[in-house]
């Protein structure tokens, strides 16, 4: 998928956004298990997954703790260097062979001086992003883990294909015992 075919149907792209796209965006090829972006450093990226499977973590008494997942069509950032400028708390890694585009933020936010088309398209990148960390929080907060589960392959069909079982268990917050016997269940 590409980035352009990701952007909303309403939403107006000139040929500037076309330009920053095209000319800004990096392509790269991660092999499985590359790491993208390490914890406890500066990464001022935005990234988009053209094809493949990202995960991001952190550590925790020694235990790789999965936070979310992303697939083709996704935007991921470390919002923690790009808004706070504090190191990042977490690593992305390719959870199978994956093909990201990447842009630095300064250029995203340039861009935005650039029209009000160019505005909204920024606007639409942060939002994605913001959206999917309010998604994860409520889901934490609000949904059992068979509900979790449930959320998971509903928007994730496949990820039972893509992602080890102890990764997804990770994510949802629960042994890989009881992902089985959630499993089940159902």
């Amino acid at each position: 998928m590409e980035l352009i075919d990701a952007l909303p149907k309403n939403m107006q792209t000139d040929p500037d956004i076309i330009k920053f796209i095209t000319e800004d965006f990096q392509t790269k090829i991660f092999k499985k298990g590359d790491l993208i972006s390490k914890q406890d450093q500066y990464n001022r990226h935005v990234y988009f997954v053209t094809h493949g499977l990202l995960r991001s973590f952190y550590y925790e008494n020694g235990k790789e703790i999965t936070t979310k997942f992303y697939t083709e069509g996704q935007l991921l950032a470390n919002t923690d260097t790009l808004f706070q400028n504090n190191t990042t708390r977490y690593n992305f890694a390719a959870v199978e062979e994956s093909t990201v585009k990447f842009c630095n933020y300064a250029k995203l936010e340039e861009l935005c001086a650039v029209s009000l088309e160019s505005a909204n398209f920024s606007r639409f990148v942060l939002g994605n992003i913001i959206t999917q960390l309010t998604e994860r929080i409520s889901s934490l907060q609000f949904l059992t883990a068979k509900e979790k589960y449930l959320k998971l392959i509903h928007e994730n069909p496949n990820i039972i294909l893509r992602a080890p079982l102890g990764m997804i268990a990770s994510y949802l917050g629960i042994s890989q015992e009881t992902l089985s016997r959630i499993r089940s269940e159902i």
